[in-house]
C-alpha cells in the first residue's frame, strides 16, 4: 500500500466512530491533527466497552481517564459481572504495524498498579472510580480484562511476552483466571463493525406437518417440512440463511453426492435417510387456522437461520426441479426459539447439531485471528503451522498438536487438562464456559498473550518427549510397555514442570544442550512413573489410568513425591 493511503477497513472505522462519537468526545492536543487521532483514540476505547464490555456509550465514554498519570491505561470499566476492563487504545493512521513496546510495558505497570490497589499513582479520573473497583476487588470473584486496542495490524512477541509475564505473576492457583490480555487490531475492530451492519434478520412463514413442541427449558417446534418450502427460502434469502451456522455449503463431498442422489432418485426416501435442518430463531408463533390434530400448521418464525442443515438445503435448492417437485421431498425440521439468547445455549446447539459433515470446534480456529499472526510470525522463520483443517500436505506441526502440547504446558492442579489431551483433543478446543474443564479452555490455552517463539518451543519439547517415549517403549515389555505407551501427556506434564526455565528463551529452535536435557530428564521420569504406577493397586488398564484426571492427580502427586526425594 502506498504511503500516507489508509486501508478501507480503517477509513470506514473513522466514519462510525466520528458518527457515533463526535460532539460527544473531546480530543486534546496543541495541533489539529493531535487533537484528531486523541479524538479517535478515545472512541476507539469506547466503541470497543459498548461491543465487548456490554457498556452503554455514556458509560464507555465515561470511562476514559486519559491524561496525565494514567498510566498508559485509557478507559476503566466495571461491568455487571464484576469484570473490570482496562483499556490501552492506540489510533495509528496508517492501519499498519504494532504498538512500541514502550508503550506495552507502560500499560503493563498500569495494569499491576491497579490490580495492586495502588490508586494514588493515578491522575483523578481514576480516583473517581475507587468506590467501584475496591467493590469489585472485595467480592472474591473479580476479574481483570486488560485490552489492548489499536488500528494497527501486527503485535510480536516481544509485547506478548510482558503480557504473558504479568498474567502468570498475578494469577494463583486458586484463582487463575483472575487477570487475561486481550489484543484486538484493527482485524478484530472490522469485523465487529461488520457484525453491526449485519442486514435485518429473517422473518418468515413456514408450514410444519405432522408436527409436536416442547415449552421447557427453550420452546422448540419439530415436523416435517417440503424440500419446496426450503428451497424457497434458499434461493429468496442465499447465504444469508446461514449467518448463525459456522460454514456454509461445502461443494461437491461425499454427504452432499449422497443428498443429491436421493433427491433425484429416491426422493420418498429422503425423510428416511437425512438428519433433517435445524434453525434457530427468536421466536416462533403459530398462525391461521388450528388443526387440532396438528398434522398441518402454518407458523411465523422470527430472526430464523440455519444451524445445521446447510448442505441439505443447497442441495435441496440446486436439486429439486419440475422433474422431482412431483412428488415432492419431506425433510425433518426443528426450529428452536431462543428469544436471542445465542451466545451460550446457541452456540452449544449450533456445535452439538453439526455432525453431518464433520465438523469440530477446531474449525473455529481458523477465525482467530492470533492464530493467523502465529502462524505468519513462525512461517517468517521456516516453521509451517497449520492452524486450519485440510490446509497444508505437510507441516511441522498443526493446530492439535499445538493445543496438546499447550494442555501438558498449562496443566491443572486436577489433572483435567492432561486427562482430556488423552482422552479427546478435539474437546480442549471448546469456548462455551461451563463446569467441564476450564470453561472456555480453547482461550485458557490459545491466550492473546501466548507468543509464537513459545508456541514453538513448547511444541518442540513435546515432540521430543513424544519420540523419546517411542524409544522407550520399544525396549518395554508387559506392563511398562502398556505404562509407557499411554503416558505421553502426563509425562509431557511433568517435564514441562521440571525444565520451564528451558522453555523461555530467545531462540526459537531448540539447541542441542536444551534437546539433550528433554531426552534425558524425560527418560528419568518415564522409569519413575513406571515405578510408582507400579505401587498402586489400579484394578484397570493403563490406557483407562491415564485419561482418568483422578487417577492421574493420584500418580503425579507420588511421582512429584519421588522425584523430591531422590
Amino acid at each position: 500500500m502506498a504511503e500516507g493511503i489508509k486501508p478501507h477497513e480503517l477509513i470506514q472505522l473513522c466514519e462510525l466512530l466520528d458518527a457515533r462519537f463526535r460532539g460527544k468526545i473531546t480530543g486534546t492536543g496543541h495541533k489539529e491533527i493531535d487533537r484528531a487521532r486523541n479524538f479517535y483514540t478515545k472512541a476507539l476505547a469506547a466503541y470497543f466497552l459498548t461491543l465487548e464490555a456490554g457498556a452503554s456509550d455514556d458509560d464507555a465514554i465515561q470511562a476514559s481517564i486519559d491524561g496525565g498519570q494514567d498510566h498508559g491505561i485509557d478507559s476503566v470499566y466495571v461491568d455487571s459481572t464484576q469484570t473490570v476492563w482496562l483499556v490501552q487504545s492506540k489510533y495509528k493512521d496508517s492501519g499498519a504495524g504494532e504498538v512500541e513496546l514502550a508503550e506495552v510495558g507502560k500499560f503493563v505497570d498500569g495494569v499491576k498498579d491497579l490490580a495492586k490497589q495502588k490508586y494514588e499513582r493515578f491522575n483523578e479520573h481514576l480516583q473517581k472510580k475507587i468506590p467501584a473497583l475496591n467493590a469489585v476487588f472485595d467480592s472474591g470473584v473479580a476479574k481483570v480484562k486488560a485490552v489492548l486496542t489499536y488500528t494497527g495490524d501486527a503485535l510480536g512477541d516481544d509485547k506478548r511476552r510482558v503480557m504473558s509475564d504479568l498474567e502468570a505473576a498475578l494469577n494463583q492457583p486458586a484463582d487463575p483466571y483472575f487477570l487475561s490480555f486481550l489484543i484486538r487490531g484493527l482485524a478484530s475492530f472490522h469485523r465487529m463493525q461488520l457484525d453491526e451492519q449485519l442486514p435485518a434478520p429473517i422473518t418468515a412463514e413456514i408450514t410444519l406437518e405432522n408436527y409436536g413442541h416442547i415449552n421447557e427449558p427453550y420452546l422448540c417446534y419439530f415436523g416435517s417440512i417440503t424440500g419446496t418450502q426450503l428451497k424457497t427460502l434458499k434461493v429468496e434469502y442465499g447465504a444469508k440463511l446461514f449467518d448463525a451456522n459456522i460454514r456454509h455449503f461445502q461443494g461437491d463431498t461425499v454427504v452432499n453426492q449422497d443428498i443429491s442422489e436421493t433427491i433425484k432418485n429416491n426422493p420418498e426416501h429422503f425423510f428416511y435417510f437425512n438428519n433433517g435442518v435445524t434453525f434457530i430463531c427468536d421466536a416462533i408463533r403459530p398462525i391461521g387456522p388450528r388443526d387440532d390434530t396438528r398434522s398441518t400448521g402454518k407458523f411465523r418464525v422470527e430472526n430464523l437461520s440455519v444451524i445445521n442443515g446447510a448442505q441439505t438445503v443447497t442441495s435441496l435448492a440446486i436439486d429439486l426441479n419440475e422433474d422431482n417437485q412431483e412428488q415432492d421431498v419431506k425433510v425433518l425440521a426443528t426450529f428452536i426459539a431462543l428469544d436471542a439468547d445465542l451466545d451460550e445455549f446457541g452456540g452449544k446447539v449450533t456445535r452439538y447439531r453439526n455432525n453431518q459433515n464433520a465438523v469440530s470446534d477446531i474449525d473455529f480456529a481458523a477465525l482467530d485471528e492470533n492464530q493467523i499472526q502465529w502462524a505468519q510470525t513462525l512461517q517468517q522463520s521456516g516453521v509451517s503451522y497449520r492452524y486450519k483443517s485440510g490446509e497444508l500436505d505437510q507441516e511441522d506441526f498443526d493446530v492439535e498438536t499445538a493445543a496438546k502440547a499447550l494442555a501438558c504446558w498449562a496443566g491443572d492442579s486436577d489433572c483435567n487438562l492432561i486427562a482430556q489431551a488423552k482422552k479427546d483433543a478435539k474437546k480442549l478446543f471448546s469456548r462455551v464456559a461451563g463446569a467441564e474443564l476450564h470453561g472456555a479452555t480453547y482461550h485458557h490455552l490459545f491466550k492473546d498473550s501466548l507468543q509464537a517463539r513459545q508456541l514453538w518451543r513448547i511444541v518442540q519439547i513435546h515432540q521430543l518427549i513424544r519420540e523419546s517415549l517411542k524409544s522407550d517403549a520399544r525396549q518395554a515389555t508387559g506392563l511398562d510397555k502398556d505404562i509407557t505407551s499411554n503416558s505421553l501427556m502426563l509425562l509431557s506434564h511433568i517435564v514441562y514442570l521440571k525444565i520451564k526455565p528451558h522453555i523461555d528463551h530467545n531462540d526459537l529452535q531448540l539447541s542441542l544442550v536444551h534437546s539433550n536435557i528433554v531426552r534425558t530428564t524425560a527418560q528419568s521420569i518415564t522409569q519413575s512413573i513406571i515405578a510408582e504406577y507400579k505401587k498402586i493397586n489400579w484394578g484397570k488398564t493403563p490406557a483407562s489410568v491415564f485419561k482418568n484426571a483422578s487417577d492421574l492427580k493420584t500418580l503425579k502427586g507420588a511421582v512429584m513425591a519421588a522425584l523430591a526425594n531422590a
